[in-house]
């Protein structure tokens, strides 16, 4: 056996190479796999908090829409409000405008109807005046037989005692 003796550098040699592989064998069973294990668990945490992550993203991006909807809905509805308390207004204007000219044609067809009955007062008194005249100057005339020239001296003493009182 000659051919097989091993000199103490291969042995020395042979033996490291299994103390290698032993060892390989034990730190892969004894590290390599818990460390795989806790990586590929890690890697598992971080993969499942990207997709949380983007869910909640998602759904940031979705309530956003929802929020903008809402405040587009409210600004339509605020507007609208706005343009129809514009309308009420303009209503309640024209309304009040309206009141205001009745009320005017009321009161100037008052005012016309007081201005005639006064005219009209005033016209019957001043024909009661005059008839009365008529009537006292007639008398007078009548009182005594005249001539052109006392009738128109009576006339005019009538008058200025008319002018008089």
């Amino acid at each position: 056996m000659e051919g097989l003796v091993l000199t103490d550098l291969a042995r020395d040699l042979l033996i490291n190479i299994i103390n290698i592989i032993i060892l390989f064998v034990i730190v892969r069973s004894l590290a390599y796999k818990p460390v795989k294990k806790f990586l590929n668990q890690r890697k598992a945490r971080i993969a499942e908090e990207l997709e949380d992550a983007a869910r909640q993203k998602a759904e940031a991006e979705q309530e956003k829409q929802r929020l903008e909807e809402q405040l587009e809905a409210a600004k339509e509805q605020g507007d609208a409000l706005l343009r129809e308390a514009e309308q009420t207004a303009r209503q309640n204007a024209a309304q009040v405008i309206e009141n205001a000219h009745k009320q005017a044609a009321e009161i100037t067809e008052k005012a016309q109807q007081k201005a005639k009955q006064e005219h009209d007062e005033a016209l019957a008194s001043m024909q009661e005046e005059i008839t009365e005249l008529a009537l006292a100057l007639s008398q007078k005339m009548l009182a005594h037989e005249a001539t052109d020239t006392d009738d128109r001296r009576i006339a005019e003493a009538f008058f200025a005692d008319y002018q008089k009182g």
